[in-house]
């Protein structure tokens, strides 16, 4: 059954008792490494009471390790009681927060989780105050219940963004978050009382449940026993994006006698981003505890090898996949004209557009010569934020807070459209989701108008009218709305309300008229990645991390976003809190197996060439 594995996977199949810590490199078969421990320890010992708890970071993880237990080691358990395999938030979920989080939130019952990826939150959504200094229209104020599911609290109970600072009106930095006294401001407080306002009504969002579900381990010393006393081995994939309070429940367990840990990841792919992931906590257990290497690539040749470790931690890692290992094409960086705005020499959008399709022709020549065929599996144009996608032809951000077409109580009216959207491009499951949700907010507004549509809402409906006549009422009106292709939020919206008031319903679409001018295609291109508009896979590096290509093209600019200069960090060293922007880049340049591309602005091209150059 384990024939298969190198001698180092063994190693982690093979270890018995003990905290360990694996770090592994790209492409090194760590999920397949994963489900080898598994099926050793299931094939090696009699689990009656206590079990195995094995964890990742997202289903799709989950699914793969589920996928080669049962193709690879023929193991084919139910993985029920004793064991537990699942997301590290399913498994917090359903063994702390949701039997025990009221303890903490004071709430009258079983929370309910809101928030991705459990449901979208509307309440208090598009309910902002705007001035107009200069004559330029700015966002002054939000309603505070509007920012529930953007934010929560750290390990030291301070209020924390958990979604891109573009999200808010204001920045949490510095004297923005604190008075002179050390108190929060004003609006940072407003956030807070609304926190726990809404605790108390039963929500949380997921970084919320892992927050409250320490509190009851730390407060509540019988239910830490309980859990920890099921289980006699603890597994973690992807470890490396363990926040915070996320590794001190693993503490928690470990202390209190869930000692047989591994966790297993790679730190330099740690770029979970405006979350608190923190890869040094995986490098402080590194340190602490046994450690396992895993150096071999499977993925990439080992030109790309050569080519990444310039980033990595690692001193070397070999290709060993005898269809790529030996691949001759040597990764490339070339150069564009940045666009500029500066009053010497500015360089226009269209001439830095021009610039980079000379690069673009170039790569899909290099793809074509080396027998590699363009479709969205093989070929990945990647970018690091999604300005970058305006070079593909592709229209993202155009839309300021100032100019959103959302309107008070009716901030639901985008899950509508984006559901909608979503459907008509192909995603049906997500799509219904987001409009099933977003049509039970708009009836029952017109009723209440602080409803709030969560799972526990619409299970209540199925439960009381059964599962076939829900669908059967929201399909029935999915079915007459008009399709969102080539039409602006406002013409879909007026043609929807008509076909609303001709079906005798009680509720419409309110928009903001004056800000609908703009297609649906374009707000929420961030949806689309279809063969129409490109052939390969394109997207910004958080879209591609997990997935392997046979060519990658990496656009960087000069900076990412409000960071310092990609220049001075490769010069002089990343700043605190930077250190993740070149993670970034490490994992765009470990995708590919055969050909590597990065483009970067002219000025630039020394300095990361310099970076690269072989020593």
């Amino acid at each position: 059954m384990l024939s298969s594995l190198s001698k180092m996977q063994l190693e982690i199949s093979n270890y018995r008792d003990g905290a360990v810590v694996v770090k592994a490199c790209p492409g090194s078969g760590k999920t397949y490494s994963v489900a080898a421990r598994l099926a050793s320890l299931l094939s090696k010992e009699k689990f009656l009471r206590k079990g195995i708890l094995g964890l990742s970071y997202t289903n799709v993880a989950i699914d793969e390790i589920k996928y080669q237990l049962r193709n690879k080691f023929d193991i084919s358990t139910s993985y029920g009681f004793p064991h537990y395999l699942g997301t590290i938030d399913s498994f917090v979920n359903n063994y702390i927060f949701l039997p025990f989080g009221h303890l903490i939130m004071e709430c009258p019952g079983r929370p309910k989780l809101v928030g991705g990826p459990h449901s979208t939150w509307t309440f208090g959504k598009g309910d902002r105050t705007y001035a107009y200094p200069g004559g330029v229209r700015r966002c002054v104020s939000a309603n505070p219940d509007g920012y529930f599911d953007c934010t929560t609290f750290d390990i030291n109970d301070k209020l924390i963004p958990i979604v891109s600072p573009r999200e808010f009106h204001f920045s949490f930095s510095g004297s923005n978050y604190f008075k002179n006294d050390g108190s929060p401001i004003k609006r940072v407080q407003d956030i807070i009382d609304s926190k726990f306002k809404l605790f108390k009504y039963g929500y949380a969002n997921q970084s919320d449940a892992n927050y409250i579900a320490l509190k009851v381990l730390i407060e509540y010393p019988i239910v830490l026993d309980n859990v920890a006393n099921q289980f006699k081995y603890l597994l973690i994939d992807e470890a490396q994006d363990t926040d915070q309070i996320q590794m001190r429940i693993i503490e928690q367990l470990f202390e209190k006698g869930l000692k047989n840990i591994m966790l297993i990841g790679d730190r330099d792919q740690a770029i979970f981003e405006w979350n608190s992931a923190r890869p040094e906590l995986f490098d402080e257990k590194y340190d602490l505890w046994e450690k396992i290497e895993l150096t071999e690539n499977r993925r990439s040749s080992q030109k790309i090898c050569d080519f990444t470790i310039h980033l990595s931690s690692f001193d070397r890692t070999k290709a060993i996949n005898e269809n790529v290992s030996h691949f001759e094409f040597e990764p490339e960086i070339l150069d564009y004209l940045p666009e500029s705005k500066a009053k010497n020499s500015p360089i226009s959008f269209n001439e830095s557009k021009s610039s980079f399709d000379e690069v673009m022709r170039y790569y899909i020549a290099i793809c074509e010569q080396n027998r590699i065929d363009i479709n969205k599996e093989n070929v990945a144009v990647l970018y690091r934020g999604r300005s970058y996608a305006r070079y593909l032809g592709l229209q993202q951000d155009i839309v300021e807070f100032g100019q959103l077409p959302w309107v008070k109580g009716s901030y639901h009216v985008k899950d509508v459209i984006q559901g909608k959207h979503l459907m008509d491009v192909g995603d049906f499951s997500n799509g219904y989701k987001l409009l099933e949700r977003g049509l039970i907010n708009a009836k029952n507004r017109v009723l209440d108008a602080a409803f709030f549509c969560n799972q526990d809402f619409i299970q209540s409906l199925i439960d009381r009218n059964g599962l076939r006549s829900i669908r059967n009422e929201i399909h029935s009106i999915i079915n007459s709305l008009p399709s969102t292709r080539s039409k602006t939020i406002r013409s879909w919206v007026q043609e929807s309300n008509d076909i609303l008031n001709a079906m005798e319903l009680n509720f419409d679409f309110p928009i903001n008229v004056r800000n609908g001018d703009v297609l649906v295609d374009d707000f929420f291109a961030s949806d689309l990645n279809l063969k129409e508009i490109h052939p390969f896979f394109y997207g910004t590096i958080h879209s591609a991390k997990g997935k392997t290509f046979e060519a990658v093209l990496l656009i960087l600019s000069k900076k990412p976003g409000n960071k310092s200069n990609y220049s001075t960090m490769l010069r002089s060293g990343c700043k605190p809190g930077e250190e993740e922007e070149l993670r970034n880049i490490y994992v765009a340049i470990t995708r590919p197996r055969k050909v590597l591309l990065m483009v970067v602005p002219t000025s630039d091209l020394a300095v990361w060439k310099s970076k690269f150059s072989k020593t």
